[in-house]
């Protein structure tokens, strides 16, 4: 039985990108030129992407800042060539396990004291690929671990599942002490490209990109010999509001994974975001006054202002998503790791005990949200 002074720490978060990066304007550009459009789509898209708050995605392939030439696997704006789900997962498949393992390296640098051999267990997520045996035994055989690691997968949980698997590797962690749990993602949302000038295709077209994440949780004592600050975890509080139901959707369809995501997602959260704080807080004992920091999902500009809205913030204290959003866009569920490696970089030994409050959003429509502490 779990003790209740057991404290699981985010030891460190290691994240990676693939080499490929995609210039907004660009994009942009290559897209209102061989797209086709009326004037009026043309408007629409220009909004939607001098709104975006981006300046650069990545994606491991090479295709999305140059034009439409028939090489390409995926990226044809100007032609009506439709990509098979089967070719998308190929190349899933290809890279997805490659870049997991970069993050997970960047990881492992940070905590030197930790030996492959003592991770027992491995958490993986993604949303945009599947494929079995799939991403957890490709990362047991590339690192080397033992193969008898207890291996869980988070599969098609959208932007949440970060946080959802911190969640899970909290409980793991206050079940067995002696845990140490590697987590992994991984989103190549640059495979879902469709061609569509609909709306809801239009805005992920302008906002998703590819990365990885990973991190190590545990409640052991790792005895560090360079006193970085960690991140206790400490509470959780889901909830889904379905009269969002069908803003945010994430279907499997017959030329590759369909999102839908409706104008009003930013309306659904500003509505719902509040209510959710609270009750966080409320389990926590704690008010909005004692956060000293926020790490919001930066699904969108609209989404961070959004959040700034209904929860009285302002544009300074939403600066790491922002910075995040601009640099790499929306990498579904390992975006809110980098934001929390964000702030552990920033933070130093002198702000032992201050307390982030970390929220995402993804189909239900979801929200998930935790309070972490800071530890030296």
């Amino acid at each position: 039985m779990p003790q209740n002074n057991i404290v699981p720490l985010i030891h460190t978060i290691g994240t990676a990108i693939p080499p490929f990066k995609i210039s907004q304007e660009t994009h942009h550009a290559i897209l209102e030129s061989a797209n086709g459009m009326s004037r009026e789509e043309k408007l629409r898209m220009r909004k939607i992407y001098s709104k975006s708050g981006i300046k650069y995605r990545h994606s491991v392939l090479d295709e999305f800042d140059g034009e439409d030439v028939p090489q390409n696997k995926i990226f044809h704006p100007a032609g009506d060539i439709t990509t098979s789900v089967s070719l998308r997962m190929g190349i899933y498949e290809k890279y997805a396990a490659d870049l997991c393992k970069q993050a997970v390296l960047c990881c492992m640098e940070d905590l030197p004291e930790l030996k492959r051999e003592e991770i027992t267990h491995v958490i993986t997520f993604s949303c945009t690929g599947m494929y079995a045996p799939g991403l957890d035994v490709e990362l047991v055989e590339k690192l080397g671990l033992q193969k008898n690691v207890e291996r869980t997968c988070i599969n098609f949980m959208g932007c949440y599942a970060g946080i959802n698997a911190l969640k899970n590797a909290y409980h793991t962690a206050r079940s067995q002490p002696d845990a140490v749990i590697l987590l992994a993602g991984v989103e190549l949302c640059s495979l879902h490209y469709q061609k569509s000038n609909e709306q809801d295709q239009v805005i992920a077209n302008a906002l998703f990109s590819d990365g990885a994440a990973a991190a190590i949780v545990s409640a052991r004592n790792f005895n560090k010999k360079e006193k970085k600050p960690a991140l206790a975890l400490q509470h959780f509080y889901t909830e889904f509001d379905n009269a969002g139901i069908t803003d945010m959707v994430w279907r499997i369809g017959d030329f590759g994974f369909d999102l839908r995501l409706s104008p009003d997602v930013p309306h659904v959260v500003q509505d719902n975001i509040a209510a959710l704080v609270q009750k966080l807080l409320e389990k926590a004992d704690l008010t909005q006054a004692e956060i000293d920091h926020y790490a919001i999902h930066p699904g969108g500009m609209k989404i961070l202002e959004a959040c700034e809205q209904a929860l009285g913030l302002s544009h300074e204290q939403n600066e790491i998503s922002y910075n995040i959003l601009s640099e790499y866009g929306n990498m579904s569920s390992v975006t809110i790791l980098f934001v929390l490696q964000a702030y552990i970089q920033n933070l130093s030994n002198t702000d032992k005990g201050q307390k982030i409050l970390a929220c995402a959003f993804g189909p239900g429509l979801t929200m998930e949200s935790m309070i972490v502490e800071t530890v030296i």
